[in-house]
């Protein structure tokens, strides 16, 4: 038997090109194993409102005014809000480390009795930050974590110089007496309508669209280098949010309420049906009777509800033993109508002098005055 030699030249392309598939294998496999790198990002708010109950409801806060509150003070500052952080997929991180207070400015509110006077506030991020979520197909943003809120009183005790250096905003903090509303728990989202409506993001991250938080109060403000708080903590135990917005200047409207219905006031429910009887009247009013004979009396009785009165029970009564009623009569009365009756009166043959007969109801009565005359003896 003859055998073909081994062709070494065929056995060596072969094993070349599985190598070459191996490889590729081996870093597409390589690529996909990589750990993600977290790319840097920025979210800049140039509008912005505030709602503190009804005394502050949908303040305008961004963009805030480049020489508030004080011209002693650098300028311009900050006329927006910027925060810095990664963007690792879809999760965002913005630690508070690296956003300190020169990324916030100073905003105000209106006084909510003094119109001309400016309440100046502004905020700042608490450890580690804020964290949340991006969809870049729909827009869709999410920032939770905790904020402060300061709201500035006055020039602090130590006045032009900052009591510490622990916030190097612009302008400083240390600079005024003010008054920390600490850790406030904030959710911000694009999906949130309450009570100010937020909106995806339309021309990507963080372009053209607006976040918004809730929160059903206000913790109590603590003092800071003389800031008296004991009135503004007076007002902050109400609902209210922030939205912050990029490129949205005016928000969506809030749907109007659901029109009142029966479930949401009362006042608004049909009445129940029901019986009102209020009225017995006998018939007639006076009469002479004589003794050992019969009589008719007839009773009305009025009903001013809205539902037939079934089977409505009048008790008749005699003030004369010898005159005899019946006890009960039984009447159906209409709503908003009248219902009659007529019974008998038996004068017994020894009855004299007068009777009072009495029909009644739910509280309402009826007479008839009868007087018994006896008939005179015939003469002889």
């Amino acid at each position: 038997m003859r055998t073909d030699p081994l062709n070494t030249g065929d056995l060596t392309a072969r094993a070349a090109s599985c190598l070459l598939v191996l490889a590729a294998a081996l870093g597409v496999i390589l690529i996909l194993a990589a750990p993600s790198k977290a790319a840097p990002v920025s979210l800049t708010f140039d509008h912005g409102r505030i709602t503190i109950g009804e005394l502050f409801k949908d303040q305008v806060v961004l963009p805030a005014p480049g020489t508030f509150p004080s011209d002693q003070l650098p300028a311009p500052q900050r006329t927006d809000i910027q925060l810095n952080g990664d963007l690792d997929g879809d999760r965002i991180t913005i630690p508070a480390a690296t956003n300190a207070g020169t990324q916030f400015p100073y905003m105000f509110l209106l006084h909510p009795i003094e119109k001309e006077l400016r309440i100046p506030i502004t905020m700042r991020l608490n450890e580690p930050g804020l964290t949340g979520t991006f969809n870049g197909q729909t827009g869709a943003m999410t920032l939770d974590g905790q904020l402060d809120l300061v709201v500035v009183t006055g020039t602090g005790t130590s006045f032009p110089f900052p009591d510490s250096l622990s916030d190097v905003g612009v302008p400083p903090l240390g600079l005024f007496a003010r008054c920390r509303i600490d850790n406030l728990p904030v959710s911000f989202s694009t999906g949130n309508t309450s009570p100010i409506t937020g909106q995806a993001f339309t021309g990507g991250f963080g372009k053209n669209g607006a976040l918004t938080t809730s929160f059903d109060k206000l913790p109590a403000s603590v003092s800071e280098n003389g800031g008296a708080c004991d009135d503004l903590n007076r007002l902050l135990n109400v609902a209210g949010g922030i939205w912050l917005s990029n490129g949205v200047v005016e928000p969506v409207p809030q749907p109007d309420p659901p029109a009142p219905t029966c479930e949401t006031n009362y006042r608004l429910c049909p009445p129940s049906p029901y019986t009102e009887i209020d009225g017995v009247r006998l018939k007639p009013g006076r009469k002479t009777v004589k003794p050992g004979k019969r009589t008719v009396l007839t009773v009305r009785v009025h009903n001013s509800g809205t539902r037939t009165a079934v089977r409505q029970v009048v008790k008749i009564k005699s003030s004369n033993r010898r005159v005899k009623v019946p006890s009960r009569i039984v009447v159906t009365v209409p709503a908003n109508g009248n219902a009659t009756r007529k019974f008998k009166v038996r004068v017994k043959r020894r009855a004299k002098g007068k009777a009072v007969i009495s029909a009644g109801t739910n509280g309402w009565w009826g007479n008839t005055y009868l007087k018994i005359k006896r008939s005179n003896p015939k003469r002889r």
